[in-house]
């Protein structure tokens, strides 16, 4: 079975094909350039380089967050249209689930943080059991403050293993944290991969056998979200006074 996978919740465009659960080819863009940008280009070019074609798909997977609001309806947008032009089923996973996949086979509690801002994580803790095809989620996916979520992990007592776009920038906080028990993985491993997406993809595929309705899955409510409720609160009280 061959198929598609869209991650654009980071600032990394990721995009894969993979057949049968097995990788055979990923593009990977982290530049200044926007996903609206990158995306199809990229899918254009690791088309030609696999000689496989759009009609070629038997499916597409896509993330569908947490992570960056307007990344996450780009990509789902993308992988709605060519599903729908296409007619093939949608597969969804979780930004974070996808990058347990970067820990496969340590022993380490595995934990993806991404970049929520103000000064906040997209985060949740896993942990592989030797011969598992599915990492264990030991603590669901949440938006916490980057100190609350530390002083957690430091009472865990045990060592824990970082990946994500967040961990370069926090290296030093981390450590600060958590000393030797921090173990911090190269940029090329932690960052959002397309194989990851296309191992959580097949993953969720084999459990499933049916499409998903994909919906954005954002944990917390945008900034414009945020000030619309607030400005419809003041309306409120203004009507009552």
């Amino acid at each position: 079975m061959k198929y598609l996978t869209i991650d654009t919740t980071t600032k990394v465009t990721a995009v894969a094909l993979a057949e049968d659960g097995h990788l055979v080819g990923e593009g990977f863009l982290h530049t200044t350039k926007t996903h609206s940008e990158r995306l199809i280009p990229m899918l254009d070019q690791l088309l030609t380089a696999t000689a496989w074609t759009l009609q070629d798909l038997d499916m597409i997977g896509v993330v569908r967050g947490p992570g960056s609001f307007t990344g996450i309806r780009i990509g789902i947008a993308t992988a709605q249209g060519l599903g729908q032009v296409l007619n093939l089923p949608l597969i969804a996973v979780v930004s974070l689930d996808a990058l347990a996949w970067a820990g496969l086979g340590r022993t380490e509690d595995i934990v993806p943080i991404l970049d929520a801002r103000k000064n906040e994580w997209y985060t949740a803790r896993y942990h592989w059991t030797p011969g598992a095809e599915k990492a264990e989620c030991l603590t669901v996916p949440q938006a916490v403050p980057t100190h609350q979520w530390l002083e957690q992990l430091k009472q865990l007592d045990r060592p824990i293993c970082f990946v994500g776009d967040a961990v370069a920038k926090s290296k030093e906080q981390i450590e600060a944290a958590l000393g030797e028990r921090a173990v911090i993985l190269p940029e090329y491993v932690s960052l959002p991969r397309g194989a990851y997406t296309a191992r959580a993809v097949w993953q969720r595929w084999s459990e499933t056998g049916v499409g998903d309705r994909v919906e954005p899955y954002y944990i917390r409510f945008s900034e414009a979200e945020v000030n619309w409720a607030k400005k419809e609160e003041l309306l409120r009280r203004a009507e009552h006074e």
